[in-house]
């Protein structure tokens, strides 16, 4: 496998902690040193890596100074044990574990400075993959995992402060994912009947891609997907069905670019008006490179499907409208009232005796000319006041007129004040309906059951819209 391509050079890959710049070094060496020898970087370093299966080189210079440019010297850089570590009072208490011989190739050797050298470096090369396993492998969760470097020297003078390196690994696997959790998309802004719906995905952040292979994406309909995603968002929604979508087109990612789209092919005539479906994607595993890892992580496409308020319009008239518990003529109104197009008139049930009932309020039933599954309706409170605006209203739907579903409930957000407009938000049933019935179970006069005179409702207008 190519080597991962760091955008940062070996120094700058480094975050100090606790180390002085470089240029400052031979200022700190007093004139009475003929040589001292030192780490031009020393201290804890965090160290940013990625595991893309392959080794990276890393390089660790010591530097020469002292009133003696010609002096020559002799140094040894060499890995601490874990008993050096847990020994040394200058990092007890840190919970530091070193990394294994497993995760670095590197031999202590020496490093002669003849007359004139200023410093010399040492590589070593770092094994990510193998500091993962240890980490993963490790049941010590406030471990931290370090890989110490200790300059000495049996002849010269080495800097005390300036003779430990202790290497932090931040190990990022490498690894693709979706850019965003979500992304809408509405079926009216495109009147075709097949959409394209796309989603980009994106290589972990801090590297450079220098490969060439697929995302393959996958379309999950388990109902608890979609149960949870309902639950943890406050929706309605519906699992997208499988004759929906189709066309599933992997991202491509070619060397140099970090970034592709994968598309999905969404049918508008397998879809219902009205209904707000979910269509979760999930990446698959790569094939070409098991070391690219991908993000578990769903994907929630939203795929509207509103109402046309033109086309889906149902125009009332009174011959659709019945009053099935005879609660109506208060103030002397009708039904007429409700689809007359006009505010100043309303309807009001009986206000003077117990009307309603138990299950179903004060309803009126609408008789629909064609079977729909969702609908939507809005209503304008009466003009002169609001004492008898709804505060509960229920939907039944039925197919013979005489058994009756429960569609909904609704009991917050409704009007109160006179001559105000409300507008529901649209309702799916499982099935389609050819009959409504909209029941106000409470108004602002109380309980709408018949058990008691006085609760009654008024309306200016209804209106309705539907669509199987």
């Amino acid at each position: 496998m190519k080597k991962l391509i760091y955008s940062f050079l070996f120094l700058g890959t480094i975050i100090s902690l606790s180390s002085c710049k470089e240029d400052s070094f031979e200022d700190l060496i007093p004139q009475k040193y003929e040589k001292i020898l030192y780490l031009t970087t020393s201290g804890q370093q965090n160290l940013a890596l990625f595991n893309d299966g392959s080794n990276v080189d890393y390089t660790v210079t010591v530097g020469k100074t002292g009133s003696n440019p010609a002096a020559t010297a002799m140094v040894q850089l060499k890995v601490m044990t874990q008993a050096e570590i847990d020994k040394d009072e200058h990092y007890t208490g840190n919970n530091y574990t070193v990394f294994s011989n497993e995760c670095y190739i590197y031999k202590a050797q020496a490093l002669e400075f003849k007359s004139g050298d200023t410093y010399k470096s040492v590589t070593l090369q770092l094994v990510p993959e193998k500091m993962v396993e240890e980490i993963h492998a490790n049941e010590n969760p406030d471990a931290v995992f370090i890989l110490p470097f200790r300059l000495t020297s049996q002849t010269d003078s080495v800097n005390t402060d300036k003779c430990d390196l202790i290497l932090k690994p931040k190990i990022t696997e490498l690894s693709i994912a979706f850019k965003k959790g979500s992304k809408t998309i509405n079926l009216t802004d495109n009147k075709e009947n097949s959409i394209i719906f796309e989603t980009d995905i994106a290589m972990v952040a801090g590297v450079q891609n220098t490969w060439d292979f697929t995302a393959d994406m996958e379309v999950l309909t388990d109902q608890s997907i979609l149960d949870k995603y309902n639950s943890d968002n406050n929706t309605n929604y519906l699992m997208i069905p499988t004759g929906a979508f189709s066309d599933i087109e992997s991202a491509v990612f070619e060397a140099g670019n970090n970034e592709s789209a994968g598309t999905v092919t969404i049918r508008r005539d397998h879809l219902s008006k009205g209904y707000t479906y979910l269509l979760p994607l999930r990446l698959k595993a790569i094939t070409e490179y098991e070391n690219i890892a991908v993000s578990d992580k769903i994907f929630y496409g939203i795929v509207e499907y509103p109402l046309d308020m033109v086309k889906d319009k149902i125009t009332l008239t009174t011959a659709m409208l019945a009053d099935p518990f005879g609660c109506g003529g208060g103030d002397g109104t009708v039904l007429a009232n409700l689809v007359d197009g006009v505010t100043d008139t309303y309807y009001h049930t009986q206000y003077g005796k117990a009307v309603g009932d138990p299950t179903y309020g004060q309803p009126v039933d609408i008789t629909l000319d064609n079977l729909v599954k969702s609908i939507m309706f809005s209503y304008v409170t009466r003009h002169n006041n609001g004492n008898a605006t709804p505060q509960i209203i229920k939907l039944f739907t039925s197919n013979d007129g005489e058994n009756w579903t429960e569609l909904t409930t609704i009991n917050s957000g409704l009007p109160v004040d006179n001559l105000k407009t409300y507008t529901s938000k649209i309702f799916a049933a499982t099935e389609e309906f050819k009959y409504l019935r909209f029941s106000v179970i409470r108004s602002r006069l109380g309980e709408c059951d018949g058990s008691s005179v006085g609760p009654c409702w008024a309306l200016a207008e209804l209106e309705l819209w539907g669509s199987n």
